[in-house]
Protein backbone atom coordinates (compact mmCIF):
# COMPACT_ATOMS: atom_id res chain seq x y z
CA UNK A 1 0.00 0.00 0.00
CA UNK A 2 2.93 2.72 0.25
CA UNK A 3 2.56 3.31 -3.56
CA UNK A 4 -1.14 4.05 -2.55
CA UNK A 5 -0.91 5.74 0.53
CA UNK A 6 2.21 8.24 -1.19
CA UNK A 7 -0.15 8.93 -4.59
CA UNK A 8 -3.28 9.32 -2.31
CA UNK A 9 -1.46 12.08 -0.45
CA UNK A 10 -0.82 13.73 -2.61
CA UNK A 11 -4.16 13.48 -5.16
CA UNK A 12 -5.56 13.97 -1.66
CA UNK A 13 -4.03 17.74 -1.56
CA UNK A 14 -5.23 18.26 -4.55
CA UNK A 15 -8.69 17.17 -4.20
CA UNK A 16 -8.81 19.48 -1.00
CA UNK A 17 -7.20 22.36 -2.98
CA UNK A 18 -9.48 21.61 -5.72
CA UNK A 19 -12.79 21.14 -3.45
CA UNK A 20 -11.87 24.80 -2.31
CA UNK A 21 -12.01 26.56 -5.45
CA UNK A 22 -15.19 24.77 -5.84
CA UNK A 23 -17.01 25.74 -2.74
CA UNK A 24 -15.59 29.50 -3.82
CA UNK A 25 -17.57 28.80 -7.07
CA UNK A 26 -20.82 26.99 -5.90
CA UNK A 27 -21.49 28.48 -2.86
CA UNK A 28 -20.11 32.46 -3.35
CA UNK A 29 -19.48 32.96 -6.97
CA UNK A 30 -22.27 31.37 -8.74
CA UNK A 31 -25.30 32.20 -6.10
CA UNK A 32 -23.85 36.49 -7.10
CA UNK A 33 -22.80 35.83 -11.17
CA UNK A 34 -25.44 33.65 -11.86
CA UNK A 35 -29.73 33.81 -11.82
CA UNK A 36 -30.67 30.44 -10.01
CA UNK A 37 -32.42 29.83 -13.21
CA UNK A 38 -28.53 30.31 -15.05
CA UNK A 39 -26.97 28.09 -12.62
CA UNK A 40 -29.75 25.49 -12.91
CA UNK A 41 -29.51 25.59 -16.31
CA UNK A 42 -25.76 25.54 -16.42
CA UNK A 43 -25.73 22.54 -14.10
CA UNK A 44 -28.75 20.15 -16.32
CA UNK A 45 -26.33 20.72 -19.09
CA UNK A 46 -23.36 18.95 -17.53
CA UNK A 47 -25.68 16.56 -15.45
CA UNK A 48 -26.99 15.43 -19.02
CA UNK A 49 -23.31 15.34 -20.81
CA UNK A 50 -22.05 12.86 -17.96
CA UNK A 51 -24.98 10.96 -18.32
CA UNK A 52 -24.55 10.38 -22.15
CA UNK A 53 -20.72 10.06 -22.04
CA UNK A 54 -20.76 6.49 -20.32
CA UNK A 55 -23.26 5.29 -23.09
CA UNK A 56 -20.84 7.05 -25.64
CA UNK A 57 -17.39 5.25 -23.77
CA UNK A 58 -18.81 1.86 -24.08
CA UNK A 59 -17.12 0.99 -21.32
CA UNK A 60 -13.48 2.19 -23.06
CA UNK A 61 -11.92 3.95 -19.82
CA UNK A 62 -12.35 0.68 -17.21
CA UNK A 63 -10.79 -1.89 -20.28
CA UNK A 64 -7.68 0.74 -20.99
CA UNK A 65 -7.13 0.08 -16.48
CA UNK A 66 -7.65 -3.79 -17.16
CA UNK A 67 -5.60 -4.89 -20.34
CA UNK A 68 -3.45 -2.37 -20.69
CA UNK A 69 -0.82 -4.61 -18.07
CA UNK A 70 -0.66 -6.92 -20.87
CA UNK A 71 0.54 -5.11 -23.27
CA UNK A 72 2.69 -2.46 -21.58
CA UNK A 73 5.93 -5.15 -20.88
CA UNK A 74 7.36 -4.98 -24.08
CA UNK A 75 8.38 -2.43 -26.50
CA UNK A 76 6.69 -4.51 -29.66
CA UNK A 77 2.97 -4.43 -28.39
CA UNK A 78 3.82 -1.05 -26.26
CA UNK A 79 1.08 1.49 -27.42
CA UNK A 80 -0.75 -1.32 -29.41
CA UNK A 81 -3.65 -1.33 -26.94
CA UNK A 82 -3.93 2.41 -26.38
CA UNK A 83 -4.37 2.84 -30.32
CA UNK A 84 -6.98 0.28 -30.67
CA UNK A 85 -9.07 2.03 -27.43
CA UNK A 86 -8.64 5.80 -29.21
CA UNK A 87 -9.61 4.00 -32.58
CA UNK A 88 -12.86 2.22 -30.81
CA UNK A 89 -13.72 5.33 -29.09
CA UNK A 90 -14.17 7.51 -32.42
CA UNK A 91 -16.15 4.34 -33.19
CA UNK A 92 -18.10 4.52 -30.17
CA UNK A 93 -18.96 7.88 -30.46
CA UNK A 94 -20.11 7.14 -34.13
CA UNK A 95 -22.09 4.63 -33.66
CA UNK A 96 -24.04 6.59 -30.40
CA UNK A 97 -24.76 9.38 -32.41
CA UNK A 98 -26.48 7.46 -34.89
CA UNK A 99 -28.71 4.99 -32.25
CA UNK A 100 -29.33 8.79 -30.19
CA UNK A 101 -30.93 10.15 -33.26
CA UNK A 102 -33.94 7.70 -33.12
CA UNK A 103 -34.72 8.59 -29.10
CA UNK A 104 -33.78 12.22 -28.73
CA UNK A 105 -37.51 13.64 -29.22
CA UNK A 106 -38.73 11.11 -26.65
CA UNK A 107 -35.73 12.05 -24.30
CA UNK A 108 -35.71 16.04 -24.49
CA UNK A 109 -39.81 15.75 -24.57
CA UNK A 110 -39.63 15.42 -20.29
CA UNK A 111 -38.04 19.24 -20.15
CA UNK A 112 -40.37 20.93 -22.57
CA UNK A 113 -42.71 21.71 -19.90
CA UNK A 114 -40.42 23.47 -16.90
CA UNK A 115 -36.95 23.56 -18.38
CA UNK A 116 -37.58 24.04 -22.57
CA UNK A 117 -33.88 26.35 -22.70
CA UNK A 118 -32.37 22.74 -21.85
CA UNK A 119 -33.97 21.42 -25.33
CA UNK A 120 -32.00 24.72 -27.32
CA UNK A 121 -28.50 23.43 -26.23
CA UNK A 122 -28.64 20.12 -27.66
CA UNK A 123 -25.36 19.74 -29.81
CA UNK A 124 -23.69 21.23 -27.02
CA UNK A 125 -24.65 18.45 -24.65
CA UNK A 126 -23.46 15.91 -27.57
CA UNK A 127 -20.17 17.71 -28.12
CA UNK A 128 -19.08 18.09 -23.92
CA UNK A 129 -20.46 14.20 -24.00
CA UNK A 130 -17.83 13.11 -26.09
CA UNK A 131 -14.90 15.40 -25.20
CA UNK A 132 -15.95 13.53 -21.73
CA UNK A 133 -15.19 10.25 -23.52
CA UNK A 134 -11.88 10.51 -23.85
CA UNK A 135 -10.70 12.52 -20.97
CA UNK A 136 -12.46 9.36 -19.34
CA UNK A 137 -9.94 6.80 -21.61
CA UNK A 138 -7.07 9.44 -21.23
CA UNK A 139 -7.26 9.35 -17.28
CA UNK A 140 -7.41 5.48 -17.01
CA UNK A 141 -4.29 5.84 -18.74
CA UNK A 142 -2.86 7.39 -16.56
CA UNK A 143 -4.17 5.36 -14.02
CA UNK A 144 -3.04 2.32 -15.30
CA UNK A 145 0.52 4.16 -15.15
CA UNK A 146 0.24 4.31 -11.28
CA UNK A 147 -0.45 8.24 -11.58
CA UNK A 148 -3.43 10.04 -10.48
CA UNK A 149 -1.97 13.17 -9.45
CA UNK A 150 -1.99 14.56 -13.18
CA UNK A 151 -5.66 13.42 -13.90
CA UNK A 152 -6.75 14.72 -10.35
CA UNK A 153 -4.88 18.14 -10.91
CA UNK A 154 -6.72 18.44 -14.09
CA UNK A 155 -9.92 16.88 -13.15
CA UNK A 156 -10.71 19.24 -9.72
CA UNK A 157 -8.13 22.33 -9.83
CA UNK A 158 -7.75 23.09 -13.68
CA UNK A 159 -11.59 22.72 -14.55
CA UNK A 160 -12.55 24.29 -12.04
CA UNK A 161 -10.41 27.14 -11.88
CA UNK A 162 -11.03 27.83 -15.20
CA UNK A 163 -14.82 27.61 -14.29
CA UNK A 164 -14.35 30.56 -11.86
CA UNK A 165 -12.31 32.29 -14.53
CA UNK A 166 -15.12 32.21 -17.30
CA UNK A 167 -17.61 32.87 -14.51
CA UNK A 168 -15.93 35.79 -14.01
CA UNK A 169 -15.65 37.06 -17.80
CA UNK A 170 -19.50 36.81 -17.87
CA UNK A 171 -20.20 38.45 -14.39
CA UNK A 172 -17.94 41.50 -16.31
CA UNK A 173 -20.59 41.19 -19.22
CA UNK A 174 -17.62 40.71 -21.50
CA UNK A 175 -19.37 37.54 -22.75
CA UNK A 176 -23.09 36.26 -23.33
CA UNK A 177 -24.51 33.51 -21.19
CA UNK A 178 -24.74 31.39 -24.45
CA UNK A 179 -20.70 32.25 -24.84
CA UNK A 180 -20.23 31.70 -21.53
CA UNK A 181 -21.81 27.94 -21.73
CA UNK A 182 -19.50 27.32 -24.78
CA UNK A 183 -16.46 28.16 -23.00
CA UNK A 184 -17.09 26.12 -20.13
CA UNK A 185 -17.39 22.92 -22.52
CA UNK A 186 -13.87 24.14 -24.00
CA UNK A 187 -11.83 24.40 -20.92
CA UNK A 188 -13.01 20.30 -21.13
CA UNK A 189 -11.16 20.11 -24.32
CA UNK A 190 -8.14 22.35 -23.41
CA UNK A 191 -8.11 19.79 -20.28
CA UNK A 192 -8.43 16.95 -22.48
CA UNK A 193 -5.14 18.36 -24.77
CA UNK A 194 -3.05 19.41 -21.72
CA UNK A 195 -3.88 15.50 -20.53
CA UNK A 196 -2.37 14.11 -23.44
CA UNK A 197 0.56 17.03 -24.37
CA UNK A 198 1.95 15.99 -21.18
CA UNK A 199 1.50 12.58 -21.70
CA UNK A 200 3.98 13.31 -25.27
CA UNK A 201 6.27 15.85 -22.74
CA UNK A 202 7.21 12.39 -20.68
CA UNK A 203 7.69 10.47 -23.57
CA UNK A 204 4.48 8.04 -22.15
CA UNK A 205 2.24 8.63 -25.13
CA UNK A 206 2.42 5.67 -27.39
CA UNK A 207 0.46 4.80 -31.17
CA UNK A 208 1.16 1.74 -32.31
CA UNK A 209 -0.89 0.68 -35.44
CA UNK A 210 -0.16 -2.55 -35.65
CA UNK A 211 -3.15 -3.15 -34.11
CA UNK A 212 -4.38 -5.78 -36.47
CA UNK A 213 -2.12 -8.14 -34.41
CA UNK A 214 -4.67 -9.03 -31.75
CA UNK A 215 -6.19 -12.02 -31.66
CA UNK A 216 -9.94 -12.97 -32.13
CA UNK A 217 -10.37 -14.31 -28.87
CA UNK A 218 -8.93 -11.32 -27.22
CA UNK A 219 -10.96 -9.29 -29.34
CA UNK A 220 -14.63 -10.98 -28.22
CA UNK A 221 -13.14 -11.30 -24.41
CA UNK A 222 -12.47 -7.10 -25.08
CA UNK A 223 -15.89 -6.30 -26.29
CA UNK A 224 -17.50 -8.38 -24.31
CA UNK A 225 -15.41 -6.84 -21.41
CA UNK A 226 -16.43 -3.42 -22.55
CA UNK A 227 -20.47 -4.05 -23.05
CA UNK A 228 -20.96 -5.36 -19.28
CA UNK A 229 -18.48 -2.25 -17.83
CA UNK A 230 -20.63 0.00 -20.12
CA UNK A 231 -23.78 -0.68 -17.96
CA UNK A 232 -21.60 -0.40 -14.48
CA UNK A 233 -20.24 3.07 -15.80
CA UNK A 234 -24.10 4.20 -16.89
CA UNK A 235 -25.74 2.75 -13.25
CA UNK A 236 -22.88 4.77 -11.29
CA UNK A 237 -23.56 8.05 -13.30
CA UNK A 238 -27.27 7.26 -12.77
CA UNK A 239 -27.33 7.70 -8.89
CA UNK A 240 -25.01 11.06 -9.21
CA UNK A 241 -26.66 12.69 -12.00
CA UNK A 242 -30.29 11.59 -12.67
CA UNK A 243 -31.84 13.25 -9.81
CA UNK A 244 -30.68 17.06 -10.80
CA UNK A 245 -32.34 16.01 -14.31
CA UNK A 246 -35.43 14.83 -12.60
CA UNK A 247 -35.53 17.65 -10.43
CA UNK A 248 -35.23 20.11 -13.88
CA UNK A 249 -38.19 18.43 -15.29
CA UNK A 250 -40.41 18.66 -12.08
CA UNK A 251 -39.48 21.34 -10.21
CA UNK A 252 -37.85 23.80 -12.84
CA UNK A 253 -34.17 25.43 -13.09
CA UNK A 254 -34.32 27.23 -10.06
CA UNK A 255 -34.87 24.32 -7.79
CA UNK A 256 -32.06 22.24 -9.34
CA UNK A 257 -29.81 25.20 -8.71
CA UNK A 258 -30.65 25.15 -4.74
CA UNK A 259 -30.09 21.02 -5.08
CA UNK A 260 -26.79 21.56 -7.29
CA UNK A 261 -25.48 24.16 -4.57
CA UNK A 262 -26.41 21.55 -1.49
CA UNK A 263 -25.27 18.57 -3.43
CA UNK A 264 -21.79 20.24 -3.67
CA UNK A 265 -21.43 20.36 0.31
CA UNK A 266 -22.33 17.08 0.56
CA UNK A 267 -19.80 16.01 -2.50
CA UNK A 268 -17.09 17.55 -0.10
CA UNK A 269 -17.58 14.34 2.29
CA UNK A 270 -16.35 11.76 -0.36
CA UNK A 271 -12.87 13.65 -1.23
CA UNK A 272 -10.93 11.13 0.72
CA UNK A 273 -12.82 8.12 -1.63
CA UNK A 274 -11.36 10.46 -4.52
CA UNK A 275 -8.30 9.80 -3.66
CA UNK A 276 -8.12 6.29 -2.18
CA UNK A 277 -10.40 4.32 -4.50
CA UNK A 278 -8.09 5.29 -8.28
CA UNK A 279 -5.20 3.82 -6.48
CA UNK A 280 -6.77 0.80 -5.15
CA UNK A 281 -8.58 0.57 -8.11
CA UNK A 282 -4.90 -0.30 -9.77
CA UNK A 283 -3.59 -2.07 -7.14
CA UNK A 284 -6.86 -4.53 -7.64
CA UNK A 285 -6.77 -4.85 -11.45
CA UNK A 286 -2.78 -5.62 -11.25
CA UNK A 287 -3.92 -8.33 -7.65
CA UNK A 288 -6.68 -9.72 -10.07
CA UNK A 289 -4.53 -10.40 -13.34
CA UNK A 290 -1.65 -11.88 -11.21
CA UNK A 291 -4.87 -13.51 -9.08
CA UNK A 292 -3.25 -11.94 -5.73
CA UNK A 293 -6.59 -12.42 -4.01
CA UNK A 294 -4.90 -11.84 -0.47
CA UNK A 295 -4.18 -8.47 -2.06
CA UNK A 296 -7.19 -7.50 -3.17
CA UNK A 297 -8.75 -8.58 0.48
CA UNK A 298 -6.28 -6.45 2.04
CA UNK A 299 -6.80 -3.39 -0.01
CA UNK A 300 -11.24 -3.86 0.59
CA UNK A 301 -10.55 -3.86 4.00
CA UNK A 302 -8.13 -1.16 4.22
CA UNK A 303 -10.11 1.06 1.93
CA UNK A 304 -13.53 0.44 4.00
CA UNK A 305 -12.10 1.96 7.66
CA UNK A 306 -9.79 4.22 6.31
CA UNK A 307 -12.51 5.67 3.55
CA UNK A 308 -15.26 5.59 6.46
CA UNK A 309 -12.70 7.49 8.59
CA UNK A 310 -12.15 10.18 6.85
CA UNK A 311 -15.77 10.70 5.90
CA UNK A 312 -16.86 10.70 9.21
CA UNK A 313 -14.58 13.56 10.03
CA UNK A 314 -15.73 15.57 7.44
CA UNK A 315 -19.58 14.90 7.62
CA UNK A 316 -19.43 16.36 11.09
CA UNK A 317 -17.79 18.96 9.96
CA UNK A 318 -19.94 20.05 6.96
CA UNK A 319 -23.49 18.80 8.73
CA UNK A 320 -22.70 20.38 11.58
CA UNK A 321 -21.84 23.87 10.51
CA UNK A 322 -24.89 24.23 7.60
CA UNK A 323 -26.02 26.86 9.56
CA UNK A 324 -22.84 28.92 9.30
CA UNK A 325 -22.29 28.31 5.81
CA UNK A 326 -25.65 29.54 4.36
CA UNK A 327 -25.47 32.22 6.82
CA UNK A 328 -21.89 33.13 5.32
CA UNK A 329 -23.20 32.43 1.69
CA UNK A 330 -24.79 35.06 -0.52
CA UNK A 331 -28.57 34.91 -1.01
CA UNK A 332 -28.32 32.02 2.12
CA UNK A 333 -31.72 32.60 2.73
CA UNK A 334 -32.88 31.48 -0.68
CA UNK A 335 -30.42 27.88 -0.30
CA UNK A 336 -30.94 27.08 3.07
CA UNK A 337 -34.00 24.78 2.09
CA UNK A 338 -31.75 22.34 0.70
CA UNK A 339 -30.27 21.65 4.15
CA UNK A 340 -32.15 18.50 4.63
CA UNK A 341 -30.72 17.58 1.10
CA UNK A 342 -26.95 17.92 2.68
CA UNK A 343 -27.67 15.62 5.02
CA UNK A 344 -29.10 12.76 2.74
CA UNK A 345 -26.58 13.19 0.76
CA UNK A 346 -23.77 13.20 2.87
CA UNK A 347 -25.09 9.81 4.78
CA UNK A 348 -25.47 8.55 0.91
CA UNK A 349 -21.64 9.30 0.25
CA UNK A 350 -20.36 8.00 4.35
CA UNK A 351 -22.54 4.86 2.52
CA UNK A 352 -20.34 4.66 -0.23
CA UNK A 353 -17.36 5.03 1.24
CA UNK A 354 -17.72 2.73 4.54
CA UNK A 355 -18.51 -0.52 2.17
CA UNK A 356 -14.99 0.28 0.13
CA UNK A 357 -13.79 -0.66 -3.16
CA UNK A 358 -16.36 -3.43 -4.10
CA UNK A 359 -17.76 -1.70 -7.58
CA UNK A 360 -13.90 -1.91 -8.47
CA UNK A 361 -13.38 -5.58 -7.03
CA UNK A 362 -16.27 -6.75 -9.09
CA UNK A 363 -15.53 -5.29 -12.17
CA UNK A 364 -11.78 -6.25 -11.81
CA UNK A 365 -12.63 -9.85 -11.56
CA UNK A 366 -13.94 -12.61 -13.31
CA UNK A 367 -17.02 -11.89 -11.68
CA UNK A 368 -17.71 -8.61 -13.72
CA UNK A 369 -20.64 -9.67 -15.47
CA UNK A 370 -22.50 -9.58 -12.27
CA UNK A 371 -22.15 -6.27 -12.02
CA UNK A 372 -24.73 -5.56 -15.29
CA UNK A 373 -27.73 -6.91 -12.50
CA UNK A 374 -26.60 -4.81 -9.80
CA UNK A 375 -26.40 -1.75 -12.67
CA UNK A 376 -30.10 -2.63 -13.62
CA UNK A 377 -31.37 -3.17 -9.77
CA UNK A 378 -29.80 0.18 -8.98
CA UNK A 379 -31.25 2.21 -11.91
CA UNK A 380 -34.37 1.00 -12.05
CA UNK A 381 -34.26 1.93 -8.11
CA UNK A 382 -33.01 5.27 -8.47
CA UNK A 383 -36.08 6.14 -11.50
CA UNK A 384 -38.30 5.04 -9.43
CA UNK A 385 -37.66 6.28 -6.42
CA UNK A 386 -37.25 9.84 -7.57
CA UNK A 387 -40.42 9.34 -10.04
CA UNK A 388 -42.03 8.55 -6.56
CA UNK A 389 -40.51 10.78 -3.86
CA UNK A 390 -39.58 13.91 -5.62
CA UNK A 391 -43.26 15.11 -6.80
CA UNK A 392 -44.31 14.02 -2.69
CA UNK A 393 -41.24 15.39 -0.68
CA UNK A 394 -39.31 18.06 -3.71
CA UNK A 395 -35.79 18.62 -3.04
CA UNK A 396 -35.55 16.13 0.09
CA UNK A 397 -37.59 13.23 -2.10
CA UNK A 398 -34.51 13.05 -4.42
CA UNK A 399 -32.01 12.90 -1.84
CA UNK A 400 -33.89 10.53 0.24
CA UNK A 401 -34.08 8.09 -3.16
CA UNK A 402 -30.04 8.50 -3.46
CA UNK A 403 -29.42 7.24 -0.31
CA UNK A 404 -32.17 4.68 -0.15
CA UNK A 405 -30.76 3.47 -3.63
CA UNK A 406 -27.08 3.65 -2.76
CA UNK A 407 -27.41 1.78 0.63
CA UNK A 408 -29.14 -1.05 -1.11
CA UNK A 409 -26.62 -1.01 -4.34
CA UNK A 410 -23.64 -1.26 -2.06
CA UNK A 411 -25.23 -4.26 0.28
CA UNK A 412 -26.30 -6.34 -2.44
CA UNK A 413 -22.43 -6.01 -3.88
CA UNK A 414 -21.43 -6.36 -0.37
CA UNK A 415 -23.46 -9.69 -0.26
CA UNK A 416 -22.22 -11.03 -3.57
CA UNK A 417 -18.30 -10.47 -2.71
CA UNK A 418 -18.60 -12.18 0.67
CA UNK A 419 -20.84 -15.18 -1.24
CA UNK A 420 -18.12 -15.59 -4.07
CA UNK A 421 -14.87 -14.34 -2.96
CA UNK A 422 -15.36 -14.87 0.82
CA UNK A 423 -14.41 -11.86 1.85
CA UNK A 424 -16.02 -8.27 3.37
CA UNK A 425 -14.44 -5.52 4.38
CA UNK A 426 -16.41 -4.58 7.72
CA UNK A 427 -14.83 -5.11 11.45
CA UNK A 428 -15.54 -4.07 15.30
CA UNK A 429 -13.28 -0.78 14.06
CA UNK A 430 -16.42 0.32 11.84
CA UNK A 431 -19.06 -0.55 14.35
CA UNK A 432 -16.40 2.00 17.16
CA UNK A 433 -15.93 4.57 14.27
CA UNK A 434 -19.90 4.91 13.65
CA UNK A 435 -20.50 5.15 17.37
CA UNK A 436 -17.49 7.98 17.96
CA UNK A 437 -19.25 9.77 15.15
CA UNK A 438 -22.83 9.38 16.70
CA UNK A 439 -21.69 10.39 19.83
CA UNK A 440 -19.60 13.75 18.76
CA UNK A 441 -22.71 14.63 16.50
CA UNK A 442 -25.00 15.04 19.47
CA UNK A 443 -22.58 16.62 21.73
CA UNK A 444 -21.71 19.29 19.36
CA UNK A 445 -25.29 19.84 18.13
CA UNK A 446 -26.44 20.48 21.69
CA UNK A 447 -23.69 22.91 22.12
CA UNK A 448 -24.04 26.64 23.21
CA UNK A 449 -23.51 28.57 19.75
CA UNK A 450 -22.04 31.90 18.90
CA UNK A 451 -24.18 34.81 16.71
CA UNK A 452 -21.03 35.17 14.58
CA UNK A 453 -21.33 32.38 11.50
CA UNK A 454 -17.42 33.02 11.14
CA UNK A 455 -16.42 32.42 14.92
CA UNK A 456 -19.27 29.80 15.37
CA UNK A 457 -17.68 28.00 12.48
CA UNK A 458 -14.39 28.17 13.80
CA UNK A 459 -15.66 27.30 17.40
CA UNK A 460 -17.47 23.83 16.34
CA UNK A 461 -15.20 22.81 13.82
CA UNK A 462 -12.23 23.09 16.68
CA UNK A 463 -14.13 21.43 19.02
CA UNK A 464 -15.29 18.45 16.42
CA UNK A 465 -11.66 18.43 15.23
CA UNK A 466 -10.25 17.81 18.65
CA UNK A 467 -12.70 15.13 19.65
CA UNK A 468 -12.23 13.43 16.79
CA UNK A 469 -8.86 13.09 16.53
CA UNK A 470 -8.19 12.19 20.27
CA UNK A 471 -10.78 9.41 20.05
CA UNK A 472 -9.31 7.74 16.82
CA UNK A 473 -6.04 8.08 18.64
CA UNK A 474 -7.17 6.24 21.48
CA UNK A 475 -9.58 3.72 19.52
CA UNK A 476 -6.99 3.13 16.83
CA UNK A 477 -9.52 2.06 14.40
CA UNK A 478 -6.69 2.21 11.58
CA UNK A 479 -3.36 1.11 11.15
CA UNK A 480 -2.40 3.16 8.25
CA UNK A 481 -3.79 6.32 9.64
CA UNK A 482 -1.82 5.23 13.00
CA UNK A 483 1.58 4.83 11.25
CA UNK A 484 1.36 7.95 9.50
CA UNK A 485 0.71 9.58 12.45
CA UNK A 486 3.70 8.00 13.96
CA UNK A 487 5.98 8.94 11.24
CA UNK A 488 4.80 12.70 11.55
CA UNK A 489 5.90 12.55 15.29
CA UNK A 490 8.73 11.09 14.97
CA UNK A 491 9.81 13.56 12.33
CA UNK A 492 8.89 16.25 14.98
CA UNK A 493 10.82 14.72 17.67
CA UNK A 494 14.06 14.60 14.92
Amino acid sequence: MGIVIKQSAYASAVNYLGVAIGAINTIFLYPIFLTQTELGLFKAIFAMALILAPFAQLGLGRSTLRYLPRFSASNKTKGRFLTLILILGAFAITVFLIFFQLIDDWLFSFFEEKAPELIHHYWLILVLAFIMVYIAIIESYYRALLNVVIPTFMREFFLRISSTVVTFIYFKQWISFGEFLYLSVMTYALSLCILIAILIYREQFFINFSVFHFKKPFLKELLKYMLFIMAGAVGGVIVVQVDQLMITSYLGFEQNAVYVVAFFMATVIEIPRRAIAPMSDSLIARSFEYERLDEVKKVYKQSSINQLILGCFVFLLVVLNLDNIYGIMPKGEIYETGAIVVLFIGLSKLVDMGFGVNSEIIVSSKLYKANIYFVVILAILTILLNTLLIPMLGLAGAALASLSAVFTFNLIKMIFIWKRLKFQPFSWHTLSVLGITAGIYLLVFYLPKLENPYLNALWLSAIISLLFVVLMLLFKPSREINSIVNQLKSRIRG
